[in-house]
């Protein structure tokens, strides 16, 4: 879910506000504007209703990635009863957010367009990772595009992926000869797996990154851990190689932990998408 103003402005020359809410696959689709007199968590929580009302199921949370917008956006959930997850797994909701800043905003004839500079929030600074995802090694690895597509059925124990637009990955320009599409990631190892996965799970993990001479993970609503600082020439060089990958394909990529490299099950998988 996200509430937020848009490139919008009314008869008055008032901000637009709008109310989006989609599930994970982006089947189900709600978007409602918002005058800038009733941006309050009441008018959120009705909307809510009858969108519940009108899903097939309901969520056993709503995810909510707009730190600003949280206090409106708890009350709403606590009104109509429904857990709010402060995350950035809403990989589906931005790429709607996308479409319609490139599609509708600007052919809306109800409102004026009036687009204004983004701002980009300072990121915070990288704390330590905690013991309990300390692995005893890890390594970048890749992913067959072809394979992820079948990652459905694979024994994974924690973690969560997302629906992809498979098709409209390029085939992988830094490999020699291959005709796919290489997803990067990375993969822990530790023989404390399973507790490693759980614990993670519950981190709500958004994305890696490389900056500055450093593997970066991003979780939660704003949380930057420091993975591991690059210090040598082959490491950095395999991270310039992941981040080329990681924009190649897109933002997507992957972590992984398991018990070791040759395992035939993961302890914890999650596909991810880099804003880049």
């Amino acid at each position: 879910m996200d509430f937020n103003a848009v490139p919008l402005r009314d008869e008055q020359n008032r901000r637009v506000w709008e109310l989006l809410v989609c599930d994970p696959t982006g089947q189900f689709r709600q978007a409602q504007y918002c005058s800038n007199q009733e941006v309050n968590s009441t008018w959120v929580a009705r909307q809510l209703r009858s969108y519940l009302e009108a899903a097939p199921q309901p969520p056993s949370a709503i995810r909510v990635f707009r730190a600003r917008m949280s206090s409106i956006l708890q009350r709403a959930c606590d009104a109509v009863g429904i857990p709010m997850l402060p995350s950035r797994r809403v990989y589906t909701l931005k790429a709607w957010m996308r479409e319609r800043a490139e599609q509708v905003y600007p052919q809306e004839t109800q409102f004026t367009y009036s687009p204004e500079p983004p701002v980009d929030p300072d990121p915070p600074d990288p704390i330590r990772l905690p013991d309990k995802l300390q692995g005893e090694r890890w390594a970048f690895v890749t992913l067959r595009a072809e394979d992820l597509q079948e990652a459905e059925a694979w024994p994974i124990a924690f973690g969560e992926l997302f629906p992809v637009a498979w098709d409209t990955l390029t085939p992988d320009p830094f490999a020699s000869g291959v005709r796919s599409t290489l997803i990067p990631g990375l993969v822990i190892i530790s023989q404390r797996a399973l507790p490693m996965a759980a614990w993670m799970s519950g981190m709500e993990p958004a994305y890696l990154t490389v900056a500055d001479g450093r593997l970066l993970f991003e979780a939660g609503l704003n949380d930057c851990y420091l993975f591991t600082q690059l210090r040598d020439e082959k490491l950095r060089t395999e991270a310039e190689v992941f981040a080329q990958r990681q924009q190649q394909a897109q933002g997507i990529h992957f972590l992984a932990i398991q018990t070791d490299l040759e395992a035939q099950s993961f302890a914890g998988f999650w596909l991810m998408q880099h804003p880049l």
